[in-house]
């Protein structure tokens, strides 16, 4: 197994906005009255495009909450206004630093919009040196379709099969399997059901434990 790339997912696995997120949905779901069921955050994490608005017209009320929470949960000048650093996750900037300095391709690939995730990216108080980003409003197709991670991948010009992804969520998890690359679970919110189970290749409890999974794997290359 030889990995040329990493592919990085946002919410979650980058940037602790998940929980922000969460909170958003049940405040609103309180405020209108709306029933979120046990597995909602399992169904939606991740997800975007027809696969997102299909499920949540299963839920009453949901498509009112989504409209109300898409303004709060994306409003740039909020996640501009957030102080350096303190959404990073464990490990972040060391694993970014290790991957450039070991001759690594990196690619951001995530299901949010590109002026989202750019300003999530620019809360971290150094350069984070990324080679492409594709994001939820640049594909036809969400997760747990690949089409996000196989371009990213033929953007940097890297073999699926030579690609890690890095994923917190199913329906990541999901896609790169799809995606015929690699892939590594970090936890976050979500915890596994029997089919994200079955599609996880390894796991990492940081993105700092990235470092030593990815040392291991080129001693086997």
């Amino acid at each position: 197994m030889e990995i040329k790339a990493v592919l990085f997912d946002c919410d979650g696995l980058m940037f602790d906005t998940e929980i922000i997120a969460q909170q958003i949905w049940r405040d609103g779901a309180r405020e209108y009255g709306v029933d979120l069921p046990a597995d909602f955050f399992e169904h939606i994490t991740g997800a975007g495009g027809k696969d997102l608005l299909d499920y949540i017209g299963t839920v009453p009320g949901a498509d009112t909450l989504l409209k109300v929470n898409r303004k709060k949960r994306f409003d740039l000048d909020f996640w501009k206004s957030i102080n350096t650093d303190c959404l990073n996750r464990p490990g972040l900037v060391e694993l970014f630093n290790w991957l450039n300095e070991n001759g690594y391709k990196i690619g951001i690939c995530s299901s949010s919009a590109y002026d989202y995730v750019t300003a999530l990216v620019n809360t971290v108080s150094v350069p984070l040196h990324y080679d492409v980003i594709v994001c939820g409003d640049m594909v036809t197709h969400a997760k747990p379709d690949p089409e996000i991670f196989l371009r990213g991948a033929s953007e940097l010009g890297v073999d699926p099969e030579n690609c890690m992804v890095l994923e917190d969520s199913k329906q990541g998890i999901l896609a790169a399997k799809n995606a015929g690359m690699h892939r590594c679970f970090i936890p976050d919110t979500i915890v596994p059901d029997e089919i994200m189970r079955g599609a996880i290749e390894f796991e990492a409890p940081s993105l700092n434990a990235v470092i030593t999974l990815l040392k291991e794997l080129q001693v086997n290359q």
